[in-house]
């Protein structure tokens, strides 16, 4: 919910499979790929003050990177408000979001926090931020509560890590389709649209070659590049 790349990169998917109407043939499964694992928990900071100061480069030189996602993100009809966008531990988001596959609702969750990020630059470090926008999706706020203190849903986050790093993944988001075909970033449209083909091909005639193509991401240290 802190990788630009990653919230493109979704409009980009949902778009692909709404104009090759595959949408009904495929079921998205989240994984956690948390971003600056290390960073204080309960605090949070402007984000472009806060790259700024650990890259050693003035602020508008930040926003200046930041204005080439802004207009590609405009395509995909995301209001990114990079100046409003907070850096915080995302471990308590993740919590949640492993929890609400127990109940459906991933996605609409998924999609809250990335406009509650970039969008609507709110403090997703705090609890009762984070249950004002379980309530806004249709979660129940207690259960909810709950289930950021029961250790299940933060083994599910360490699994998912070592999951990755048998892929080898090194930056997000990264797509998979049946073990068969690989999408590593925000790729050009077209891309997602030949893979979501090129996959239902595969399934169809038994197909197990593998396809890996490689774009824009976010990588474990908080870099997007």
């Amino acid at each position: 919910m802190v990788c630009p790349y990653c919230y493109v990169g979704l409009k980009k998917l949902d778009k692909a499979l709404t104009a090759t109407r595959l949408g009904d043939h495929f079921e998205k499964s989240w994984h956690s790929y948390r971003l600056d694992p290390g960073f204080p928990v309960d605090i949070s900071e402007n984000t472009p003050t806060y790259l700024a100061q650990r890259k050693g480069v003035p602020v508008g030189q930040v926003m200046v990177t930041f204005q080439r996602l802004t207009e590609q993100g405009a395509q995909y009809g995301i209001d990114f408000q990079f100046e409003k966008a907070l850096t915080f531990n995302t471990l308590k988001a993740h919590q949640l979001i492993q929890w609400s596959k127990t109940k459906g609702k991933t996605d609409a969750l998924e999609e809250a926090l990335f406009e509650a990020h970039f969008t609507l630059g709110m403090d997703l470090s705090k609890t009762e931020v984070l249950m004002s926008i379980i309530e806004h999706v249709g979660l129940p706020v207690e259960e909810a509560k709950a289930s950021m203190k029961n250790q299940q849903y933060i083994l599910q986050i360490e699994d998912d890590r070592y999951t990755a790093s048998q892929y080898g993944i090194r930056g997000v988001p990264y797509f998979i389709f049946g073990e068969k075909v690989i999408v590593s970033g925000a790729m050009p449209d077209p891309v997602f649209e030949n893979t979501l083909k090129s996959f239902a091909s595969q399934i169809q005639h038994a197909d197990s070659v593998t396809e890996h193509h490689t774009g824009e991401v976010c990588d474990i240290d908080g870099n997007c590049y």
